[in-house]
């Protein structure tokens, strides 16, 4: 495995500061030159002032921004084709449901943690993030809150309560049941998973993954090893990464999942409450073999939606979600280059629009020069 020295995980922190710096500088920017070229007009309603007449606030409508600048590089969702950054080549299947209306805040993003972090860099402490204090965690829950603007998408970071008789991570379960009351569609990441590619809308994944109307959930399938199988051998599914749909029977199969620990349905289930690998052992050893219908539970490939390039199992890329199991800082940098890319090819697309403006070619002119103008 790879592992990063202090070094340069302090760098990555500051990176990931400057780069939110100058993403919010940019917005504010384009904020205000717009007033300022409409200020004949009364302001409306929705106003970056209207939230508060505070020095420094920010802006009410943040989440348009986001949208805006990342509007001319969304992958367009009718294409049905995606060349990834390392030359991976994806095709929707033919026979795939295809989703091409944006699904809005109808589809949730979801963060859960029991614990409330207010310490320095943690993202519920009001004070601004420092460049050498920003935690792992808050660089996931960025990304994942950073996704949902952009797309338009409705997002919660949900403090849940602890679990008496079981493992902390159990949480999750009933979390993603109670939010599949109010959305039609519900995704949940741990903080340690991230989107790699931030213009990419989650309809076209949910194409490419055949998610049809009659899925109840999609889930992300582990690594290939012994210690990630089952106990008929079957490998796992990773619950860092679940696409819900709302439907009875969905709702049927969560409450089925919360209560397999109580022995009820799966007497076997109850070691585990507490044992690893938790919710994610009770589901792949119990729960699945009750929804055999590949239509019912779709499984992600593992490639696409679990792993990273770093790790053994080379068919675990983490390719459109990638899961930093033992990188718990990686979600900071990930986050980055994602900001900054965004901002590479934004300034290089508007050089290039602007290029007769901004570019004189005058390699033919000769010294000294006369008559030209600059």
């Amino acid at each position: 495995m790879i592992s990063l020295p202090a070094q340069s995980i302090q760098n990555q922190r500051k990176w990931v500061l400057s780069a939110v710096g100058a993403f919010l500088t940019f917005g504010l920017v384009f904020y205000a030159h717009n007033l300022y070229t409409t200020m004949e007009k009364p302001l409306p309603h929705h106003s970056i002032y209207a939230e508060t007449s505070q020095p420094g606030a920010i802006p009410k409508d943040l989440p348009g921004l986001i949208s805006e600048l990342w509007k001319p590089m969304l992958h367009n969702v009718n294409d049905t084709t995606f060349v990834t950054d390392e030359g991976y080549k994806y095709d929707i299947p033919k026979k795939a449901h295809r989703w091409t209306k944006p699904l809005g805040k109808k589809l949730l993003i979801l963060d859960v943690d029991t614990r409330l972090d207010l310490g320095p860099g943690a993202l519920l402490n009001e004070d601004p993030l420092r460049q050498d204090n920003v935690t792992g965690r808050t660089g996931g829950w960025l990304d994942h809150y950073l996704y949902a603007m952009i797309h338009g998408y409705d997002y919660r970071l949900v403090r849940a309560p602890e679990y008496p008789d079981r493992h902390g991570t159990w949480v999750k379960v009933p979390m993603i049941k109670e939010a599949l009351k109010t959305h039609d569609f519900v995704v949940f990441l741990d903080a340690d998973a991230v989107f790699m590619y931030p213009h990419m809308p989650f309809e076209w994944l949910m194409s490419l993954w055949n998610i049809s109307p009659s899925t109840l959930m999609a889930i992300s399938e582990d690594p290939d090893s012994k210690r990630n199988r089952d106990a008929n051998g079957w490998v796992m599914w990773n619950t860092g990464f679940i696409v819900a749909q709302q439907s009875n029977r969905t709702q049927e199969l969560f409450d089925i999942w919360e209560k397999c620990p109580t022995g009820e349905r799966y007497p076997d289930c109850r070691r585990w409450a507490k044992d690893w690998a938790h919710e994610q052992a009770a589901f792949s050893n119990h729960v699945r073999y009750d929804y055999k219908d590949s239509d019912d539970v779709r499984v992600i490939p593992c490639m696409d939606g679990n792993g990273a390039p770093y790790i053994g199992d080379k068919k675990c890329g983490g390719v459109f979600v990638r899961h930093h199991w033992f990188h718990k800082d990686w979600p900071i940098r990930n986050l980055r280059e994602g900001i900054l890319d965004m901002f590479v090819k934004r300034l290089h697309g508007h050089f290039h629009s602007k290029k007769q403006d901004y570019f004189i070619d005058a390699n033919k002119k000769k010294y000294p020069l006369e008559g030209m103008q600059i």
